[in-house]
């Protein structure tokens, strides 16, 4: 969706907005057609029970610091590849779009995961839990592999749409196997969040990911330096298969 093709970074913001603007309207709407019918009022002491709101607090702060560990990794990662110039930092730029795509993907599956280990997790139904995690698995997996082949075999020209700078496009290409492989070595840190979260085993979680991003705070510290920007994408691989 575009609101001016020559607003700029204004424009950019502006699209952004409306967009997310239109999505929460979509969903709104989505809701308010799928609701169940005939449920019973809520009553205020359900609204507050303390118990619930604790908690609630407690899985929301785990999910939290959870994503402050993943938010610094990508952070230090942009910081340790701005070190190496320009047009590195560009080139991982672009390539972290490529993470993101599969990210979206990926995070389909874990929303599956989620949904249904709850559901088993509520019934105490360990049969249904195993074939739950089976099951997403197995389809993260295929998405993942799917994700690579593309990448590996198109990625020169994804990388041609994202831009028209020779200098970052040659870059770029110099470390496009990183993120062609990037799917399949982090396609168990997606699927096992949704495992997690839908459990509420949310500390685990949150445990994981710290640990997690010391390991890729001295993979980087080691390997950037003999490799340069080759050890840095190594460092992001360590990481994400340090998550799973």
């Amino acid at each position: 969706m575009c609101i001016d093709l020559d607003g700029g970074i204004k424009g950019i913001r502006a699209t952004t907005a409306f967009a997310d603007f239109c999505g929460f309207m979509v969903g709104l709407a989505l809701l308010w057609w799928l609701r169940p019918r005939n449920l019973p009022s809520l009553a205020m002491r359900t609204l507050f029970d303390t118990h619930a709101l604790k908690r609630l607090v407690a899985i929301n702060q785990d999910i939290f610091v959870r994503t402050l560990c993943l938010l610094g990794s990508f952070g230090w990662f942009a910081h340790m590849g701005a070190r190496q110039g320009d047009a590195v930092l560009a080139a991982n730029a672009l390539l972290l779009n490529f993470q993101t795509f599969m990210a979206f993907g990926l995070d389909g599956f874990a929303h599956a995961a989620e949904a249904l280990v709850s559901a088993a997790v509520g019934a105490r139904d360990r049969a249904t839990f195993r074939q739950a995690v089976k099951v997403t698995m197995l389809w993260s997996a295929i998405g993942a592999v799917g994700f690579s082949v593309v990448y590996w075999f198109a990625g020169g020209l994804i990388i041609d749409e994202l831009t028209d700078q020779p200098v970052v496009r040659e870059t770029a290409m110099r470390f496009l196997p990183w993120a062609a492989v990037s799917p399949v070595v982090s396609v168990l840190g997606y699927q096992l969040d949704g495992v997690f979260i839908g459990a509420t085993r949310t500390y685990e979680l949150m445990r994981a990911m710290a640990v997690s991003l010391v390991v890729f705070a001295f993979a980087a510290w080691v390997l950037v330096g003999p490799l340069g920007n080759h050890g840095l994408w190594l460092s992001l691989s360590v990481f994400m298969m340090a998550r799973g």
